[in-house]
């Protein structure tokens, strides 16, 4: 075996000019180091060798980049981090001076924790420090020389051969950087088409009943707290809409607002659109990607549909909640993130919980400030409004004057029960507006059959609950003794449908409101409208 002094100097040059061969055909980053500390190991007759950087707030050192006999070794060494002023990398990173030690078990600068967590042992090593323009990054180091310890022309090696490997880690981290930015700017492009395509059909959320008043009640002190909140209702019922005006209040507002499908995306990609991938992790996936939570960096996104989330992943949205820091897949290096959650869900997710579909741990983390939306049912009220101001962006939209809805089509609103709530209503304003002529009014004919017959039939099926005789049906029917005007004429059915509920019901609002699908807040409302008692 030679010695240290007659290693093959011709060998250490042939990898500094393959190195510049390299650099010259921009071979990538993750590629490249793990040749270049090989190709020095085995030159300088070293068991191991590795490149310790600092973390971005230059806290701790971890380890990217390690070669060593044992793969295993390798992978432990991989998910050690040790504060950035400990070891001799610690003391070459805090001094900017290269250090050779010729016994590691006496030298008590020697940080212990690595061979503790493989099983080794260190008996020498030499360690270069990485030094750019930003200062030192890092530490290239090589351990545990063959046939005796270290020399200083091996360290002078190690040292030049350092000053190429940090201008290329330093390079592939203004990279890094750029990209991370594009990717963050096309994400955020293309939920901004996304929203442009969509045209929302209005900017505001209305509301004017109690329900309503709750929720803007929530929502105007959750815009101010920094709290996950986790937004419940049925579909259609605007969860959305209310997650976008708690951005929009909020000090992230100049922020991304990036908003996720989570049932939309297959359980296969949802991690990676979640928390981004490397390049090569998995097939297909030709270049790094930015994940949706790093794109939201400094904002807000928006998981729509988490109660559909797969456990294994509810597992790792966990993980992201309480570390504030995501894990790219196919990487091993925690990323730090500065994102606020806001969740929502159609599904009782306290059942969830029960029948074990849905961690419990995870549903205190998103429901920190719980705010459930009513149906559309619940706010009869708001019906007609949120109709007028659908009609007016959707006909700006079809490029028609429409002057509103007749008297007969707003009752037929008004009185439909809209299971699929809001999204539902939208859906009937646009098909309406299609078929209205310019300049024209929307009457019944412009509304779906279903509107029109269920609306008979409810009215039917409530005057006969009531108790109503068949004359008195009859006499609905033909507008018999009814006021001219139909908000007065449905006030004296309502009011008088309302008092006959209350007789069957026994006088319990809380039953006679479940059996008309309102709240007991509405009834009450209606009550002393009607000045019922």
């Amino acid at each position: 075996m030679p010695s240290p002094e007659k290693c093959d100097q011709r060998g250490r040059e042939r990898l500094l000019y393959e190195l510049s061969c390299a650099f010259a055909e921009r071979i990538e980053l993750d590629e490249l180091v793990p040749l270049v500390i090989e190709k020095c190991r085995d030159l300088l007759e070293a068991e191991g060798g590795s490149v310790l950087l600092r973390s971005s707030d230059a806290d701790e050192l971890y380890f990217p980049y390690v070669i060593a006999a044992d793969p295993s070794t390798a992978d432990m060494l991989g998910r050690l981090r040790f504060p950035a002023d400990q070891g001799i990398a610690g003391f070459v990173v805090q001094t900017g001076e290269a250090a050779r030690v010729d016994d590691a078990q006496r030298d008590p600068r020697v940080y212990r924790g690595a061979d503790e967590l493989t099983g080794s042992t260190t008996h020498n090593l030499l360690a270069a420090p990485l030094r750019t323009r930003q200062g030192t990054i890092g530490v290239l180091q090589v351990t545990n020389r063959c046939g005796g310890p270290f020399t200083d022309d091996d360290l002078t090696f190690l040292e030049t051969l350092a000053g190429s490997v940090a201008v290329a880690i330093e390079n592939a981290q203004l990279y890094a950087a750029l990209k991370n930015s594009e990717g963050r700017l096309q994400a955020e492009v293309g939920t901004l088409r996304r929203d442009l395509a969509r045209q929302d059909a209005f900017q505001e959320i209305v509301g004017t009943g109690p329900a309503m008043a709750e929720v803007f009640r929530l929502m105007e002190s959750a815009a101010a707290a920094p709290v996950t909140v986790l937004i419940d209702g049925e579909t259609g019922t605007g969860k959305e809409l209310v997650a976008r005006a708690l951005h929009r209040a909020s000090p992230r507002a100049a922020h991304p607002f990036i908003a996720v499908n989570c049932a939309a995306i297959p359980e296969a990609l949802l991690e990676s659109e979640l928390f981004g991938h490397k390049r090569g992790a998995f097939t297909g996936a030709a270049a790094d990607r930015v994940g949706y939570f790093e794109a939201a960096t400094r904002g807000t996104i928006f998981l729509d549909e988490v109660g559909e989330m797969p456990a294994v992943m509810q597992a790792k949205l966990l993980r992201v909640l309480q570390e504030c820091e995501v894990v790219p897949v196919g990487d091993h290096r925690p990323r730090k993130i500065d994102v606020r959650v806001i969740s929502a869900t159609n599904r009782d997710v306290l059942t969830e919980v029960d029948l074990k579909n849905f961690r419990e741990d995870l549903y205190y983390r998103l429901g920190t400030f719980p705010i459930h939306l009513p149906a559309l049912r619940e706010r009869t009220e708001d019906v007609l409004p949120i109709a007028s101001r659908m009609l007016s962006s959707t006909a700006k939209l079809h490029g028609k004057e429409v002057l509103g809805f007749s008297e007969k089509a707003a009752e037929i609103l008004a009185g439909y029960r809209w299971p699929g709530n809001v999204r539902e209503l939208q859906n009937e304003i646009e098909r309406a507006t299609a078929l209205v002529a310019g300049g024209g009014v929307i009457g019944p004919d412009q509304l779906s059959p279903r509107l029109s017959a269920t609306a008979q039939s409810h009215t039917e099926g409530a005057v006969r609950e009531a108790g109503a005789s068949s004359a008195d049906e009859e006499g609905i029917r033909l507008g018999a003794a009814l006021p001219d005007s139909l908000r007065d004429a449905r006030d004296l059915f309502e009011a008088a449908f309302i008092r006959r509920l209350l007789e069957r019901c026994d006088g319990n609002a809380t039953r006679a409101a479940q059996r008309m699908g309102i709240s007991r807040a509405s009834i009450q409302n209606k009550l002393r409208e009607y000045s019922i008692r």
